[in-house]
């Protein structure tokens, strides 16, 4: 048989091409994941940033006209409740949003509202604007903001923490561990946190 030498590779050339390839490819995957975990940390910055802003513009409303709207997933009950200053607009409570304005002005019980007192009303406004189940699948939560804080506390990334502290708010969202950028970290991870003042 008479082969062209011309026309064949040799074995050290599809070795050197096999490298090359296989250089490209872990180069690729290493990238790859740095780009996914970066895109998964913007997305819980970017979560954190519209809670506050759901905070700001709800409370926003207060000052002008001395209510605000506090609403409810459906599936909770939907009713008045004069005793706490909330008068239902909108909504079945069954398959719809409940929508309710509320009184900013006093609590219950008299006490003049700041944005501690109502911390609980907001969480479950804030999981029906965002449209997140009030069960452990969601991602907004209403513990103890000192026990979130802890290190091995939120059992993973992208969760936000809303609850009262004192006079404030505390609005806390654990980023994880591959995150930087936050404004509070402990050896579980990267949190940033946010108290929210009003009025």
């Amino acid at each position: 048989m008479n082969f062209n030498k011309a026309n064949a590779f040799t074995l050290i050339e599809l070795l050197v091409v096999v490298a090359i390839i296989g250089i490209l490819a872990a180069v690729g995957v290493v990238a790859y994941n740095g780009y996914t975990k970066s895109a998964k940390c913007r997305t819980h910055e970017a979560q954190h940033k519209q809670i506050v802003k759901l905070a700001q513009s709800t409370y926003a409303l207060c000052p002008i006209s001395g209510y605000t709207y506090m609403n409810l997933l459906p599936g909770l009950t939907c009713n008045d409740n004069p005793k706490s200053g909330i008068k239902k607009i909108s909504g079945d409570g069954y398959t719809t949003k409940c929508v309710r304005q509320w009184d900013c002005t006093s609590d219950w019980i008299g006490r003049k509202q700041n944005a501690g007192l109502s911390s609980g009303y907001f969480v479950e406004h804030a999981r029906a604007e965002l449209n997140t189940p009030n069960n452990r699948s969601g991602y907004i939560r209403n513990d103890q903001w000192k026990n979130f804080e802890k290190a091995g506390y939120p059992e993973r990334p992208g969760i936000t923490n809303i609850r009262e502290k004192g006079a404030q708010m505390r609005i806390a969202t654990f980023l994880g561990q591959d995150c930087d950028g936050g404004n509070f970290s402990n050896s579980g991870g990267s949190y940033l946190i946010y108290d929210f003042t009003w009025p």
